[in-house]
């Protein structure tokens, strides 16, 4: 536009010859100085909300940015905080919608725990050649809840954190009661060297992936002894997990941790969920837990299960 309106006047300038050229050339040149402070001064006013905007990732951070100074950034300013209002009420809306669904599936699945505690009973009661297969088939089903359950937890795990004191062989020795029947079936032993029996972490989400990690070596194994150990490594306290089953493949073992992801070599076995490593990973990543996985396919895996150091703040949750 100040192009346009300068060469207007030096086009006027030389159809009308009653005006001096110095006068155009001194009106033009005065324009362009006062156009070019206008411009200065508006790119220093505006400089820092332009840079702060630039630089915004999520709607969310508007709130961060400075206060306008231009009339065209008060005007984006309050169009992003009607975007910003209009977002938090669609995702409050949609949260507790999501709320309520988990609550559902959770109550479900805390009222299935009945019908399966009285199908536990009963097959108790059959005669062992029907009992087998029933009580494989029932662990399967618990084992998929139990899933199901702590994948609705883990959102709020750090609620649902206690840290305590607790018996590595009571979480074993829990976990292999279990999956007594499958092991007999199966042909499978435990060797267990525990020489750290206490170790300070939270027992609900640590019985969970221990879980996790002795029902995979169980799952993949046959008529071989599984050894689990734990030790200090430095002051580290660690659990760790040896069977001499199946294993598993070089390209698959970065993605075992993945949700869904069963397994590239037995893509077809349909009682793999892929899901129990992603939640133990999950969880242990939640409790500042590492676990580790080396394996050799054919030969069997091992699962190192790292917890963090006794520190001030654990002593004095436990107190």
């Amino acid at each position: 536009m100040f192009c346009l309106l300068s060469l207007s006047i030096l086009i006027l300038g030389l159809l009308d010859t009653e005006i001096p050229n110095v006068s155009l050339i001194y009106i033009a040149v005065v324009n362009l100085v006062i156009f070019l402070m206008f411009l200065v001064i508006d790119y220093y006013r505006g400089r820092k909300y332009r840079q702060e905007f630039g630089s915004l990732e999520r709607i969310s951070d508007i709130d961060s940015l400075p206060v306008p100074e231009t009339p065209y950034q008060k005007m984006v300013d309050d169009k992003m905080e009607k975007f910003l209002k209009n977002h938090n009420e669609l995702l409050e809306s949609e949260s507790m919608k999501t709320r309520e669904n988990l609550d559902e599936m959770t109550k479900w699945i805390h009222d299935m725990k009945m019908p399966m505690t009285t199908m536990k009973l009963i097959i108790g009661d059959l005669k062992d050649s029907k009992r087998q297969g029933l009580e494989e088939e029932w662990l399967r089903l618990d084992s998929m809840m139990n899933e199901m359950l702590y994948d609705r937890r883990l959102s709020n795990i750090s609620n649902d954190l206690y840290i305590e004191n607790i018996e590595i062989e009571q979480v074993i020795t829990a976990a292999l009661r279990k999956l007594r029947t499958l092991c007999i079936e199966k042909g499978i032993g435990f060797n267990l060297h525990l020489h750290q029996n206490h170790m300070e972490t939270d027992l609900k989400w640590f019985s969970f992936i221990i879980d996790q990690c002795i029902m995979n070596s169980v799952k993949y194994s046959e008529n071989s002894d599984i050894d689990i150990e734990s030790f200090l490594d430095e002051g580290w306290p660690v659990l760790r997990i040896k069977d001499r089953g199946r294993g598993i493949r070089e390209r698959d073992l970065p993605r075992i941790f993945e949700a869904g992801f069963t397994s590239t070599s037995d893509h077809g076995d349909s009682q793999a969920t892929g899901m129990g490593l992603y939640l133990a990973k999950e969880a242990a990543r939640a409790m500042d837990i590492r676990l580790h996985v080396e394996s050799v396919y054919g030969e069997g895996t091992t699962v190192t299960v790292i917890l963090p150091k006794k520190n001030k703040f654990q002593h004095v949750a436990t107190m």
